[in-house]
């Protein structure tokens, strides 16, 4: 719907609009702007000669003079709608959401003449603050009252069913597998339901039983599972994010061997695209042979700064600090940023660097063998060693490429991928030696090239079905992996709670 048709008495354009929207609609958003400019001289009062020339001049990305132009008619015509309609749609594309929310204010109780479009209108943009905010309630709340006053509002209607589509409930199931040469074999399978009590509160359980296939024990198995319930919600007048999730966990050392895990977030949403976050966790380490045999439960707290800018930027800094039940600390560091290198509607392509360190209180590793037949300093005494029972990295630090693609072939179909590669990577290694008949370890410093790439591919299928398979490899400071999964999720046909309006 055009602004100018908002007010049942709006003026009809004049001769000088026709010509600004001539030049406007052949790209010539310059010789326009002067047109209107003189225009707006000769008749300081015309409303509409204003409101063009504001948007006009926000085109040209004048976001200072196209203010200026708005708050100066809106001193002169302070209800009128189109006006305060298009200063309202800059401010919020500019990101003054705050200001775009009170220049809407006054439409709230529409004005003398003002029609049912205008007041649609005024919904409409509102409902999209609330979406870009991520406040899904008053967006739909909004959106629905749009619809109703007036049913060709079709931005409205395409967002709602933006939000009803991302709130609907789910099941999945995910059988995977991972091999690393610790060596470690595991298959499971996962079993996910998930369901939004409200559009901003999703409620998940999840349960994921499994077996470990341990290749230096030929035959043997460990069985394990693991299961939680979940929940998170956002405040959008606080602009927080909070998360709740906790579970069991059986561990493969066996049946006896049952301990809880679980989690706790707040991210605070901040201005510029940032997002605060801080999370403490308490979860299993299960990424060694040793830690097979014995319980190991890692409690640990990250404080996680985000970037995510709309344009494809994207970063993050952290600090993390992992205590295990000895009481050793291991704490970590890392920073990344990815810059938009390609990006259209079929596809993006993102590269960058990484930057990370880690390091322990103390070492971990041992003899992989400690009872020999053999006394140390026999020729035949073996000074292999592992990490018993969990990994301690020391003074590890690593510079990476990173990079990031993503491909839409088709409108069902998107493949990612992904990966890093250190360009210069150093930790002090651990070593075992023996010395007057007794086992010494000796750290010294090495250099290693750690690397990791991913992939995935997620297809749209009828019937609310996604069919998506994933997969990553790499190698690490003490070991070599890889992993792989299938996922088959069925949504639900609408979310919690909603209606469809209109036709």
């Amino acid at each position: 719907m055009c602004l100018a048709s908002l007010l049942a008495h709006a003026q009809s354009p004049t001769s000088a609009e026709l010509d600004a929207r001539r030049l406007r609609d052949a790209g010539d958003l310059a010789a326009a702007a002067r047109l209107l400019g003189a225009a707006l001289a000769d008749e300081p009062d015309n409303a509409g000669v204003a409101g063009l020339l504001g948007e006009t001049l926000y085109w040209l990305q004048d976001v200072a003079g196209a203010r200026a132009v708005y708050d100066t008619a809106l001193v002169r015509h302070p209800r009128d709608a189109s006006l305060r309609l298009s200063y309202a749609r800059m401010l919020a594309e500019t990101g003054d959401r705050a200001g775009a929310r009170a220049v809407l204010a006054p439409l709230r109780a529409p004005p003398p003449g003002a029609t049912r479009g205008a007041a649609a209108e005024v919904d409409a943009l509102l409902g999209t603050i609330a979406y870009w905010d991520g406040d899904f309630t008053t967006a739909r709340r909004l959106f629905e009252a749009a619809l109703r006053a007036d049913p060709a509002q079709a931005d409205a209607r395409r967002q709602l069913q933006e939000i009803l589509a991302a709130t609907r409930s789910w099941v999945r199931i995910s059988p995977d597998a991972s091999h690393d040469d610790q060596p470690l074999d595991r298959v499971g399978i996962g079993l996910e339901a998930g369901w939004f009590a409200t559009p901003l509160v999703p409620v998940t359980v999840r349960f994921h039983p499994g077996r470990y296939a341990l290749e230096l024990d030929e035959g043997t198995t460990r069985g394990w599972w693991q299961g939680e319930a979940a929940v998170r919600h956002f405040a959008p007048a606080l602009r927080l994010d909070t998360e709740l999730a906790a579970g069991l966990l059986r561990h493969p050392g066996g049946a006896e061997a049952i301990d809880w895990h679980g989690r706790a977030m707040v991210g605070l949403r901040l201005p510029a695209h940032l997002t605060a976050e801080v999370r403490v966790d308490r979860t299993p380490y299960l990424h060694t042979r040793a830690s097979l045999d014995t319980r190991v439960i890692a409690r640990s707290a990250t404080g996680v700064l985000r970037w995510q800018h709309p344009r494809g930027w994207l970063g993050e800094a952290a600090y993390g600090r992992q205590q295990f039940p000895d009481g050793n600390i291991v704490a970590s560091a890392w920073a990344w940023q990815l810059v938009p290198l390609i990006g259209t509607p079929v596809g993006e392509l993102q590269a960058g660097y990484a930057f990370g360190r880690e390091h322990a209180g103390e070492s971990r590793f041992v003899l992989a063998n400690p009872t020999q037949p053999f006394l140390p300093g026999d020729p035949r005494y073996s000074t292999a060693g592992r990490y018993d029972p969990y990994y301690t990295p020391s003074r590890l630090v690593s510079h990476s490429a990173i990079a990031a693609a993503t491909l839409r072939p088709s409108a069902t179909t998107t493949i990612r991928a992904g990966g890093a590669y250190a360009l210069h990577a150093i930790e002090d290694a651990p070593a075992l030696s023996v010395s007057a008949g007794q086992v010494l370890r000796t750290m010294s410093p090495r250099t290693f090239s750690p690397w990791n790439a991913r992939g995935s591919i997620e297809i749209a299928l009828p019937n609310g079905l996604t069919l998506s398979a994933d997969g990553e490899f790499g190698r690490a400071a003490f070991y070599r992996w890889s992993k792989g999964g299938v996922h088959l999720t069925y949504h639900f046909a609408s979310g919690a709670g909603s209606r469809t309006v209109g036709p």
